[in-house]
């Protein structure tokens, strides 16, 4: 009797251990049994890895609902479905979206809900969509899972561009070089005294240039103010030719002008000159047909007479007492 009634007193507490503890689970996890749910659907394109079924659906990191199902879309394989049961008691907007993150470096996967304004509409369900759709995006680990094949085969070819950039032979040429360089310093250093007396002497030369300049620069300002000066009075005398050519272009124009006055002047003489001319046509025709004939005869009687003149003349010259008395030949002189 006493056996049975130490089995039932560890059984009952047992029952009341479980119980306590299954109260404080509910308590510390804060789970209600009077939650009400509603049921959205996420379809995805990618890959779902680390999704299971009661995974957790966060919004903006508070846990909001769980993962109901997971399937493929019946009429389109290349689609996910994910079921997730969301409490009653938390807006889902139209502008909200679900993407695919992982816990950590566990992998294990949940749906975050980001996305939403105070000011949006609530996604309601519709005939054509009777669970309300949630729109799904890739996030920042699904994009790096889908460039992961890329990324390694980049690597792949990084690693043997590498491999073959360390050969044997190509370490020899480092060596070489290392050695090389080695025995440049220590040439350098060597001769550092060398270097010093040269680096020395570039500091006068230095010294000396800028002292050059310093004399230069009196000599370069003076030839800067007589190019100045040489500039406006050039500036000048095109200003006085320019002006010498405005007066010569008014003088040549004014004498264009007095030319054509008088070339019109000329034209009007000889039309003068020509109506002059039709005037002493027939004066002319006459003095041809007659008068020219009766000059001629005039002129040839004129010679005649302006030769016996002439002979008149040169005998008075020669002989004036024969030319007044006549010849005395055979008279005799007597004595007074």
């Amino acid at each position: 009797m006493e056996t049975r009634a130490s089995y039932v007193t560890v059984g009952a507490f047992a029952i009341l251990l479980l119980a306590g503890g299954l109260f404080l689970a509910i308590w510390f996890g804060g789970v209600r049994l009077d939650q009400e749910t509603r049921p959205f659907r996420i379809e995805f394109q990618g890959s779902v890895n680390g999704l299971s079924t009661g995974s957790p659906v966060r919004y903006r990191g508070v846990p909001v609902g769980t993962v109901s199902s997971i399937r493929i879309d019946p009429e389109n394989v290349e689609l996910i479905r994910v079921d997730i049961e969301v409490d009653a008691e938390v807006p889902i907007k139209r502008d909200m979206y679900a993407v695919l993150e992982a816990q950590g470096l566990t992998g294990i996967g949940f749906i975050q809900i980001e996305g939403g304004t105070d000011a949006a509409a609530a996604l309601e369900p519709t005939d054509d969509y009777p669970v309300p759709r949630i729109p799904a995006r890739s996030s920042l680990l699904s994009k790096v899972f889908e460039t992961a094949p890329e990324i390694a085969d980049r690597l792949v070819v990084l690693m043997a561009r590498v491999e073959a950039f360390l050969s044997e032979e190509n370490e020899e040429a480092f060596h070489a070089i290392l050695t090389n360089f080695a025995e440049v310093s220590m040439t350098v250093a060597n001769r550092s005294g060398a270097i010093d007396r040269m680096i020395s002497g570039a500091s006068a030369g230095v010294e000396d240039l800028r002292l050059s300049a310093a004399e230069i620069r009196p000599l370069v300002e003076t030839l800067n103010r007589e190019l100045v000066t040489l500039t406006e009075e050039a500036a000048a005398t095109l200003a006085t030719v320019r002006g010498t050519a405005v007066g010569l272009d008014s003088e040549v124009t004014a004498l264009a002008r007095s030319l054509g006055k008088t070339s019109d002047r000329i034209a009007a003489t000889a039309g003068q000159l020509e109506g002059m001319v039709a005037d002493a046509r027939p004066g002319m025709k006459d003095f041809t047909n007659s008068g020219l004939y009766e000059l001629t005869q005039f002129l040839v009687e004129a010679r005649v007479l302006v030769s016996n003149i002439d002979r008149v003349l040169r005998q008075i010259d020669r002989d004036p007492s024969q030319f007044l008395f006549g010849d005395r030949d055979g008279q005799v002189e007597t004595d007074q």
